[in-house]
């Protein structure tokens, strides 16, 4: 059995610290952290603008980062809550008032069922949810205006059952829904051969035509449906910055293929598991990076792959987090001398934890270490979110110790050469973190249903 590259998170029982003094004791220093979040200690010095508490048995979902609405007026907060997916609205002052802008039931929902995906436009103003109906055989792209009231309309709807559904936006007026239709069996006592060749049979209604493969829908005026049909299945899509291509990362009903719109043709990836796009390259539409298995299947790289050329090249091993930082260039967090190999035999060996910055056209690799010890297996856990617009990235990177691993929040300003911590703690519950549109502010979610769950917004040091 191969060695699995996760890391095992266990329970952290709460640890009080006691402190005393007297009255001929010296002044005390001042305390390293001043914030305080779920399970992170903000370091001292770094601006916190709020801390908000989410309501009890709020649970962060680790793929959903916190979404900015509203030119950063709002802060999206999607998890789960007494079993339902649930996502809040967080806007006024400090981000402090809340609203409930998707919900699966309740008077907040434009209709029950189960929330099968949520998708901000562009510009953070409208809302798409696909809301699976009660008993699974419908599914309703709902749309909201953030800025007026009410829970949102049903625009469109697809009759049958899905195995895959996932939205994204092309643009302001524009969704892509991606389905993957479930396989319907024929009626028993009808199959193919009598439906098409025996004239003796009585004439038998064929099984309706369930929509299937690829959905543009226009949101403005009177709206829009209009369904290309690929050869491959869907899974979920990332598109490419013009929304020319789109990945299909996979599941495990369907392979990773990539979607070429401007020659309307699917085509199957070269790797047959599913993977996970990182990012597309603003200034080369066909190039992305992308997590995906090593040859033995026993752990993980970051791998940037060109569809025009069909070039791929390794960027790091047992990472998972990198992006692109401009003019094609890449920042990915890793060790400089990890190799598959090490990764793994040795999964749990102490590496320093480095940031690498690679300048292809100046066939430039800058490496720089974030001052403490990391190992494969935790890099293989450890997520990336640049801002574009700071060139700057938040890291969540993880560090040995006992009893259980340390959680760091790190930035790397590529601009002014200078990493910072921003928080660390126990590595418990779940982070997501995302940079508002100017990159000016991070927020992060921390927390589970029991321990509780925090938004805390700040400005990263500069």
């Amino acid at each position: 059995m191969s060695r699995s590259v996760l890391i095992v998170i266990l329970a952290l029982a709460a640890v009080s610290v006691a402190s005393c003094s007297t009255a001929n004791a010296h002044k005390p220093a001042p305390a390293p952290f001043v914030g305080r979040s779920t399970t992170l200690d903000v370091t001292h010095g770094i601006k916190v603008l709020t801390n908000v508490q989410m309501p009890d048995g709020f649970a962060p979902i680790s793929t959903r980062p916190p979404i900015w609405l509203r030119e950063g007026d709002e802060i999206g907060i999607v998890g789960t809550q007494a079993g339902h997916t649930i996502m809040y609205g967080l806007g006024g002052a400090a981000w402090r008032t809340g609203r409930i802008l998707a919900a699966e039931t309740g008077p907040a929902a434009a209709e029950e069922g189960t929330i099968a995906d949520l998708a901000a436009s562009p510009n953070g103003l409208t809302l798409a949810t696909a809301m699976v109906a009660p008993g699974g055989n419908r599914v309703d792209v709902i749309i909201r205006d953030l800025i007026a009231t009410g829970a949102g309309n049903v625009i469109a709807s697809f009759n049958g059952q899905y195995d895959s559904i996932s939205m994204n936006w092309l643009n302001n007026a524009t969704i892509a829904l991606a389905l993957r239709r479930h396989p319907e069996p024929l009626e028993s006592g009808v199959n193919d051969e009598t439906l098409k060749s025996d004239p003796d049979q009585p004439d038998v209604e064929a099984p309706p035509n369930r929509p299937d493969g690829l959905q543009l829908i226009v949101v403005t005026g009177a709206g829009s449906v209009a369904p290309l049909k690929f050869s491959c299945p869907m899974s979920a899509l990332s598109w490419s910055a013009h929304s020319v291509y789109a990945v299909g990362q996979g599941d495990a009903g369907a392979p990773p293929v990539i979607i070429d719109r401007r020659n309307s043709t699917c085509t199957k990836f070269h790797v047959p598991v599913p993977i996970h796009v990182l990012d597309w390259d603003p200034d080369d539409e066909g190039a992305f990076l992308y997590v995906g298995p090593d040859p033995s299947r026993r752990t993980i790289g970051v791998f940037k792959y060109n569809i025009a050329t069909g070039a791929e090249n390794l960027v790091g091993v047992s990472t998972g987090a990198a992006a692109f930082a401009g003019s094609s260039n890449t920042i990915t967090l890793g060790n400089q001398k990890l190799r598959f190999r090490m990764a793994i035999d040795r999964p749990e060996a102490t590496l320093l934890a480095q940031v690498a910055i690679s300048r292809p056209e100046q066939s430039e690799l800058d490496v720089k270490p974030l001052g403490f010890d990391t190992t494969a297996e935790m890099l293989a856990q450890s997520t990336m979110e640049y801002s574009k617009s700071a060139d700057e990235a938040a890291m969540q990177v993880y560090a040995p110790s006992l009893p259980v691993p340390w959680r760091k929040l790190v930035t790397y300003s590529l601009k002014y050469d200078s990493a910072f911590l921003l928080a660390q703690g126990p590595a418990r519950g779940a982070v997501t973190m995302s940079w508002s549109l100017k990159g000016r502010w991070l927020a992060f979610l921390d927390g589970d249903a029991t321990a509780g769950t925090v938004m805390t917004v700040l400005v990263p040091p500069r």
